[in-house]
């Protein structure tokens, strides 16, 4: 979910996917957003064969977005950098384990690993960090409970709280 520019690294998210899919896993990929790199990976997408199950959906409503979080599994953000990684937050509240770069606060959002996978763009390294959650369907559970479960703590009127004290 995103802009699709080099600074969100779609494509690095479309060749982990597409290896994962080499190894025999059933999965599909949606992206959703638009941007500079759109070209680019509709002709990656049908150069390599992969149209069955990578999908860009483009802009979409905020609604579309929210019940793709909660229909997915995973959410996929290879991105250079974040300011506050909201789409993370969103996808963790609808219990999507969260597959993304070290950047911003991430690792903390993370709880380290605890609440979904830090990706290192190393792409047998991290094919093997998701087939490690795909392969234990009671461990994917766990994490994604976690992740749902920080998230919801984190709500507009925690933060106002949390400011007014500051300001106090």
């Amino acid at each position: 979910v995103g802009t699709l520019s080099e600074g969100k690294r779609p494509l690095y998210a479309i060749k982990l996917v597409e290896s994962l899919y080499a190894n025999g896993y059933n999965l599909h990929l949606d992206l959703y957003g638009d941007g500079q790199q759109r070209k680019l990976l509709e002709t990656y997408i049908a150069t390599n064969n992969l149209t069955e199950f990578i999908v860009l959906k483009g802009n979409q409503l905020a609604e579309t977005i929210k019940r793709a979080y909660q229909e997915s599994h995973f959410l996929l953000l290879p991105s250079k950098s974040e300011g506050w990684p909201k789409v993370v937050a969103e996808a963790m509240f609808w219990g999507c384990v969260p597959l993304s770069t070290e950047i911003s606060c991430v690792p903390h959002m993370l709880g380290q690993g605890n609440r979904g996978v830090i990706l290192t763009l190393n792409l047998e390294k991290d094919s093997k960090a998701v087939i490690t959650l795909l392969s234990n369907e009671k461990n994917y559970q766990k994490i994604s409970m976690e992740a749902s479960d920080w998230s919801r703590k984190y709500t507009i009127d925690y933060f106002e709280s949390e400011i007014a004290k500051l300001l106090n």
